[in-house]
């Protein structure tokens, strides 16, 4: 058995005056905190934390503005700002005095913890220490930080694909001349896609923070830090020709090129000077005592990303399922106002979004109709309500049918109701697994644009063109493949899932209170009227109506009949 399947991963947040930072959590013993570069996030560190996980208890946070850590409130972002958050994330989890580790924007933050908060530190070592022999100005940061913002055709997807490609290939990346190119391999495909999809996740925020790291002095704070550093770098790293202008009294040491010889010199500096001290047992959500939640469930597969409001609210719990393939932070707006009124969570099923799963991971129905119910025993939740988005009406379906005596009402919105075919659900969604030309990304983007504009899809001719106002906004279809570029591999399983399940036969058999709602631009409106006759529910509520999800907690709170 290797590190990582004796060391499950844990998922959290650590909430501070100074904002909320995601981390990641494996391991036993002594505490490490592990800081990534930019405009990454802690997903870079799994395989370090993986191989590491047998001697320290390692915790691999996003930084302020990237992953899932809110960004910093200040306009100007210096690394001491992104020092202080991650110190504030040390005190809040009570992790005492940590080992510090640290890559290239990361390095410098570590360091500047050592060095503001030395109370907080024993140990640093870095991977790439941010040294520029000629520092960047305001005007070649803006060249070299470029925004990212959505167009219509997508292509800032691909512009964003090869632009993190690029700077795997030049230093800097904007540079494509001989006397740039990296003395480094290529990254893997799956790398690449990766950071490509981090770099789109921090957008918004992604210039102001990793311009910190150009303006941080570097060298000139080294006497500052009472707390041994180890300063590392590693030939085929565009930090290593700095390695000349450290002063003499500084601990510098190069470590092998071999990726992996090189982490195995790393754990044998950091096991020989960081601490002893065990790290605190891991603490999972509690919903007591909260209102709002954004966090991670465990569970016996995977971390499970929730969202939910009023939680401190009276009443039985409404339960929002979100549209398959898709993610909880796309129904947010649902999820905020029925919890006025009542306590209402969401999660994102394995596979989707943020609750990730091994690439392997076998997608259905019966899968996720368990997941709700590992998810209501943690909560320790006896009876619910459910609001099934689109397609994840088949897993409510499902899980009403294995665990009757659990729900007392479900709604449906826009249920796909529609004759099983395996041939139109093997064909229906694309392959939007990474590709070396970065087509995945456009395939997705006019899979969802097209979705909006033709039933089905692929059929773009006039007799099958929608006769609504197609919602293609870039900013929107962009909230939306972002969800589902986290887990590219999943998408066509899932689409494929969920058209399979014969909801058709298994939607007349719910014998809860149900009702049918719908916006005349979901994908399967067309099918509302035929379900809500299944159901024998009644007329269909129209949500395009401002007042109807009020309407639709009003049903919820009415007694059975």
């Amino acid at each position: 058995m290797n590190s990582a399947e004796r060391w499950p991963v844990d998922r959290g947040f650590a909430k501070t005056a100074l904002g909320s930072l995601h981390y990641v959590r494996q391991g036993a013993g002594p505490a490490l905190v592990m800081l990534h570069a930019a405009p990454c996030s802690a997903k870079v560190m799994e395989p370090l934390q993986a191989e590491w996980a047998d001697h320290f208890t390692t915790f691999a946070f996003d930084l302020p503005g990237f992953g899932l850590s809110d960004a910093p409130a200040t306009d100007r972002v210096e690394t001491h700002h992104l020092a202080d958050a991650v110190a504030a994330a040390i005190t809040a989890l009570g992790l005492g005095k940590v080992t510090l580790y640290g890559r290239h924007t990361g390095a410098g933050v570590a360091v500047e913890i050592a060095r503001r908060h030395p109370d907080l530190c024993a140990f640093v070592l870095t991977d790439g220490y941010p040294v520029f022999a000629n520092p960047y100005d305001e005007e070649r940061l803006a060249e070299y930080l470029t925004p990212i913002e959505p167009v219509w055709d997508g292509s800032h997807l691909t512009w964003t694909w090869f632009r993190y490609r690029e700077q795997h290939m030049f230093w800097p990346w904007d540079r494509p001349a001989l006397a740039s190119r990296a003395d480094t391999d290529l990254p893997d495909l799956d790398f690449l896609h990766r950071g490509t999809v981090e770099l789109l996740e921090a957008r918004e925020s992604y210039q102001r923070v990793y311009a910190s790291a150009f303006r941080h002095p570097g060298l000139a704070v080294i006497d500052e830090v009472e707390v041994p550093v180890c300063y590392g770098n590693r030939p085929g790293d565009s930090q290593h020709k700095t390695v000349r202008l450290y002063p003499d009294h500084a601990w510098v040491h190069v470590f092998s090129r071999d990726p992996d010889e090189a982490a195995a010199e790393e754990l044998q500096i950091l096991r020989a000077h960081g601490r002893s001290d065990p790290a605190p047992a891991f603490r999972g959500p509690s919903i007591h005592g909260r209102s709002t939640l954004r966090d991670y469930i465990p569970d016996a597969l995977a971390p499970i990303y929730t969202r939910a409001a009023g939680l401190d609210r009276d009443g039985t719990p409404l339960l929002v399922l979100h549209d398959l393939p898709g993610g909880i932070d796309l129904h947010l707006d649902d999820i905020d106002r029925l919890g006025r009124t009542r306590p209402v969570l969401g999660f994102d099923f394995l596979g989707n979004g943020n609750s990730r799963v091994a690439r392997d991971f076998v997608t259905s129905i019966e899968a996720y109709a368990e997941q709700i119910e590992r998810v209501l025993g943690h909560l320790g939740w006896e009876k619910i309500h459910l609001l099934a988005n689109g397609t994840s009406a088949a897993v409510a379906a499902e899980f009403a049918s294995r665990h009757p005596e659990r729900v007392a009402k479900i709604a449906f919105r826009s249920p796909p109701l529609i004759e099983p075919d395996p041939a139109f659900a093997a064909a229906y969604a694309p392959d939007t697994s990474p590709e070396w030309s970065g087509g995945n990304l456009l395939k997705l983007w006019h899979h969802l644009r097209d979705q909006e504009l033709w039933w089905p899809w692929f059929e773009r001719r006039i007799g099958n063109a929608k006769k609504t106002e197609p919602r293609i906004d870039p900013e929107a279809l962009q909230r939306r493949a972002l969800v589902l570029l986290k887990q590219p591999w999943h998408y066509q399983a899932i689409w494929r899932a969920v058209l399979e399940y014969d909801l058709p036969t298994r939607l007349p058999k719910v014998t809860h209170p149900a009702t049918v709602v719908s916006e005349p631009r979901d994908i399967f409106a067309f099918a509302a009227p035929r379900a809500a006759a299944s159901l024998g529910s009644g007329p269909v509520m129209d949500l395009s109506d401002p007042d109807a999800l009020d309407r639709l907690g009003a049903w919820f709170d009415a007694p059975r009949q």
